[in-house]
């Protein structure tokens, strides 16, 4: 916990990409609500880790199957995933991975709080980035909680037992 809280201190108060390349490498997981949460929230962020040698993994916890004024379904999801592939292309981040949720369905469910958890752990995630759990939309603040809850829980041995503890 020490190491992640005096890690983000320097990056808030000594200007990101220098700080961030005077430690070992990292492996940053930011998990978000929708396709393109990330992106909008700290993709810039994103690339100066990357390009420092850290490692950085994007997650939707939904498809994005509803955000959409005029699209929607399978074929809005399927182009959000898209989208966000060649998101992660462009910045030079590891991975991007969108979760089939539904969109503007998103509750804080034991079953979504261990796929939280999976990613997590899978990532062998040093530093978990999410949203604010009080924001104006119920996924963003869902998904807040759940990161919240999966955060802590990544470390208990027999919750979520088939992907080992961090």
């Amino acid at each position: 916990m020490r190491k992640i809280l005096f890690v983000v201190f320097l990056v808030l108060f000594f200007g990101g990409q220098a700080a961030w390349a005077q430690t070992e490498p990292l492996r940053i997981i930011a998990v978000f609500a929708h396709p393109d949460d990330a992106d909008s929230r700290m993709s810039g962020t994103a690339i100066q880790w990357a390009r420092a040698g850290h490692q950085v993994k994007f997650v939707s916890i939904t498809n994005g199957d509803a955000g959409h004024f005029e699209t929607g379904g399978a074929l809005l999801a399927q182009r959000r995933r898209a989208e966000s592939q060649e998101a992660a292309r462009r910045y030079g981040i590891a991975e991007y991975k969108t979760l089939d949720n539904h969109d503007a369905e998103l509750v804080p469910s034991l079953e979504i709080r261990k796929q939280v958890i999976r990613e997590i752990r899978d990532w062998k995630a040093d530093v978990v980035v999410g949203l604010r759990p009080n924001d104006y939309h119920p996924d963003h603040r869902y998904a807040g909680v759940l990161v919240m809850d999966a955060a802590y829980m990544v470390v208990v041995p027999n919750s979520v037992s088939d992907v080992p503890a961090l």
